[in-house]
């Protein structure tokens, strides 16, 4: 029982300093409420040596998009209705009109752009081709391995971000030869389907009604009257609302349930960082740390339930993403055989698509473990590092005069080894071995 007690303690314990980790983290950077939408954050890193004798001389990839517009411009509207009845009744003070501004400023900014990559999104992608270049020099000075092989999902905002990553390169590396692809024919693993299931977790199937021969007349109840949204919210957003009000008690009274009316506003105040070109602030200057992470808990789940290795739909995401490993398998294959000119296969596509890989890999929490998705944000399981925009997986192929090959796993550019295989010289693994327990992934053995 004591045994119990102190185990029971520390798993309290845990969660709270877990908790108390990521509202650390939203405080040092606001913008991290983002989750799947905040901008990609780099890190200087420092390369564990490769093992004597080995140099970098291919490059097997998959990076998601850049920043980009939100894909609806009506994600403020509830609060732009709420401004602008306060406005009307003279109830918004001087900070309360100039967030009223900001907020219409970045929904119009949508409107027409919906889903496109912003600025910030492009130069994501050229600096993360730069330190690429960089990083790995050999891979793209070796006269005899020219080609660079891009593919992109059909989305628009994967197509540009594959552009500005191959400038990037070329601006470093001008002899490169590039071959640029997008169809529909690619998207089984550039942007696989997640609506699958995994064997042995198959939906049942409902059972079929037995018809009668007659039909007997069927009273229909009266149509249930659906209740407004939410009577009550789950936060007390007084504090915010008497900020941008002369009157807290006639506002709330014009708002009701407030928290639509908040929800609004910081849905725009997250998206202010894909379009700092407007140099707009709504986080920092209006919200408290508390209130951006009851926001951002709740979203930061559900993202780890639809792409992560959740209890509840993990299988499914991981099988969901054998045909994207498969294609990194096979385009290993071809382009590690003597004679290839390959230097790189470059893919750009989703958060939907590289997440589920990571999951595959094992590679989705920094423990390697599988949680249940309402409770990923107390476990340590945070959107805005696990996939953030222009997330990233990078496989770096070593060789030595032997011809014998080593293979390295960099998520979001740093080096990570796979919980289920062992390596005696980690980060790297023999490509045969790696292969190997790719094979098996996908074989779901």
């Amino acid at each position: 029982m004591k045994r119990l007690i102190i185990t029971s303690l520390a798993l309290v314990l845990a969660l709270g300093l877990h908790a108390q980790d990521a509202k650390s983290l939203i405080a040092e950077n606001p913008d991290r409420v983002g989750n799947n939408m905040h901008s990609y954050e780099f890190c200087e890193i420092q390369d564990t040596p490769a093992p004597k004798g080995f140099k970098p001389f291919y490059i097997n990839h998959y990076g998601r998009h850049g920043s980009r517009y939100e894909q609806n411009s009506t994600f403020a509207i509830p609060s732009l209705e709420g401004f602008r009845v306060l406005d009307s009744l003279h109830l918004l003070n001087e900070a309360g009109k100039a967030l009223y501004a900001d907020v219409a400023a970045i929904q119009e900014a949508h409107v027409g752009m919906e889903g496109s990559l912003s600025p910030r999104g492009a130069q994501e992608h050229r600096k993360l081709a730069a330190r690429m270049a960089k990083r790995f020099p050999s891979v793209f000075k070796n006269k005899d391995r020219q080609e660079v092989d891009c593919f992109a999902s059909t989305s628009q905002r994967c197509i540009i971000s594959m552009t500005n990553f191959s400038y990037g390169l070329k601006e470093q590396y001008p002899t490169l030869d590039f071959n640029f692809t997008s169809a529909d024919k690619f998207m089984k693993y550039i942007n696989p389907s997640l609506r699958v299931y995994a064997p042995g977790n198959e939906p049942p199937q409902p059972a079929q009604p037995v018809m009668p021969a007659t039909f007997p007349a069927v009273r229909r109840p009266a149509p249930v009257q659906k209740p407004p949204f939410a009577s009550t919210p789950g936060y007390d957003f007084s504090r915010f609302v008497s900020g941008i009000v002369t009157d807290k008690n006639a506002a709330l009274a014009v708002l009701g349930n407030p928290e639509p009316f908040v929800h609004g506003i910081y849905h725009a105040g997250r998206y202010c960082q894909l379009l700092d070109f407007m140099g707009i602030e709504i986080l920092r200057k209006y919200f408290t740390v508390d209130e951006l992470e009851y926001f951002w808990a709740s979203n930061n789940d559900d993202i780890y339930r639809q792409w992560g290795n959740s209890k509840e739909k993990g299988d499914n995401v991981r099988w969901a993403a054998r045909p994207l490993l498969q294609n990194f398998i096979d385009t290993a294959d071809k382009a590690l055989q003597d004679g290839s000119h390959r230097a790189a296969d470059l893919r750009f596509g989703h958060d939907t698509a590289v997440l589920p890989l990571f999951a595959l890999l094992g590679l989705d929490d920094t423990q390697a473990r599988s949680l249940p998705y309402k409770e990923a944000h107390a476990y340590g399981w945070y959107a805005f590092f696990q996939v953030p925009m222009a997330t990233n997986c990078q496989m770096i192929y070593y060789k030595n005069k032997k011809g014998e090959i080593l293979t390295k796993i960099l998520y979001n550019e740093k080096e990570v080894t796979l919980p289920g295989l062992k390596t005696d010289m980690a980060p790297y693994y023999r490509w045969d071995d790696l292969r190997a327990y790719f094979v098996k992934l996908i074989a779901w053995e």
